[in-house]
């Protein structure tokens, strides 16, 4: 389908949340299974193209066709809990971890689709090079069911905050009071305020930070995205490194000149560290000598390497991404010289059971947007 730039922006801001939690859940692998490094790059990329499609389809909710992308961005609540739902009929899951169908019939023949039709997603294509690569991708894609929601939250976060940014200088003209007469469900002849308006999309900001603070405590252990502070360690390695390159340089030194005679300041200084008369030393001698401190350098620095860094401080990474959130949004608050009061979002319902009313005024039946009825949206 044919996108507007506001769509391709809207998945463009997803994608780049989404990227960040991935970043960090291919660290943690990585350092468990070290192997995994060589193939993250291309089972990333296939993966996040095929979320991409996803983000560029239209859903259906009675008479409406909304993109995914579209209504991630919204506060449409009951429609995102239905994307996210696995018994729901719109829901995203089997798009994102498809079921591994191998019985699938040609419709005409009834027999198998042939090996040019096996291979029909990103699951198939790595288990046809690679079956031990089979988990991987699907650990992978449930990484992108328990993430992608929260990228979303956070892409709208940050449009909140470019928008709240704005309102406060922008000036407010009447096509703009309109939208916001609408919005919050304010009568006709009521006066409507910059402080009003910024108190609104203050509220809706409020609300992000709440679902995902109550989506916090919904996570299990194995989902959270766990980040390590890495620390320095000690510099021995670099220095064993170092030491080993020097004495490489002067055993090669004196392999060229074997012809001739070891100098006599060279003379000294091997015959002091090896405890021999200077008369006895020769060339041969002091380098085997280096030969000898080399191999033991080259053994403690494969010690310093194998160990590997050191670890620091373990942090469950979306609960920093709240508090930067809750730091941003008190900085927007002090700005628009607003104070919002707001209550937490409810936890999510049973499917069929209505959705708590929201904090801020009624919500407008979601559409897709266009410039005369989104006007702030051209920011």
């Amino acid at each position: 389908m044919s996108l507007t730039d506001q769509q391709q922006q809207q998945i463009d801001g997803i994608i780049a949340h989404l990227d960040d939690f991935l970043d960090k859940r291919f660290d943690q692998a990585i350092r468990v299974m070290p192997r995994l490094a060589a193939a993250e790059s291309d089972i990333r990329w296939h993966q996040v193209a095929t979320i991409r499609q996803i983000l560029e389809e239209a859903k259906g909710f009675g008479p409406e066709r909304i993109s995914v992308c579209h209504l991630l961005c919204s506060p449409d609540e009951e429609k995102k809990r239905a994307l996210f739902s696995p018994v729901n009929q719109v829901s995203l899951l089997n798009e994102i971890i498809p079921a591994d169908d191998e019985s699938k019939k040609d419709s005409h023949s009834g027999g198998s689709t042939g090996t040019q039709l096996e291979i029909r997603n990103v699951k198939l294509f790595y288990k046809a090079l690679d079956p031990t690569l089979d988990r991987i991708i699907v650990l992978l894609q449930t990484w992108i069911w328990w993430d992608l929601r929260d990228a979303a939250e956070l892409y709208r976060f940050d449009m909140q905050e470019y928008r709240i940014q704005s309102l406060i200088t922008r000036q407010l003209d009447a096509r703009v009071i309109e939208y916001y007469r609408q919005e919050m469900n304010a009568k006709a002849g009521v006066e409507i305020a910059r402080t009003d308006i910024l108190r609104f999309e203050l509220g809706r900001t409020k609300e992000i930070i709440d679902y995902f603070q109550h989506a916090r405590t919904q996570e299990k252990g194995f989902q959270v995205v766990v980040v390590s502070e890495e620390r320095s360690g000690s510099t021995e390695a670099d220095t064993t490194c170092v030491r080993l390159a020097k004495r490489i340089m002067a055993i090669d030194k004196m392999r060229a000149q074997k012809d001739e005679e070891l100098d006599g300041q060279l003379k000294a200084y091997y015959a002091a560290q090896m405890g021999v008369p200077p008369e006895q030393m020769t060339r041969e001698t002091a380098v085997d000598y280096e030969e000898m401190l080399a191999r033991r350098d080259r053994q403690a620095l494969t010690d310093y390497l194998v160990s590997g860094c050191q670890m620091g401080k373990t942090s469950n990474y979306k609960k920093l991404k709240e508090e930067d959130m809750k730091v941003r949004f008190e900085a927007l608050c002090n700005a628009a010289g607003v104070v919002v009061q707001t209550t937490a979002v409810a936890a999510p319902q049973p499917e069929m059971q209505q959705p708590a009313a929201p904090v801020a005024a009624p919500q407008p039946t979601l559409q897709q947007p266009s410039q005369s009825s989104l006007p702030l949206m051209e920011f």
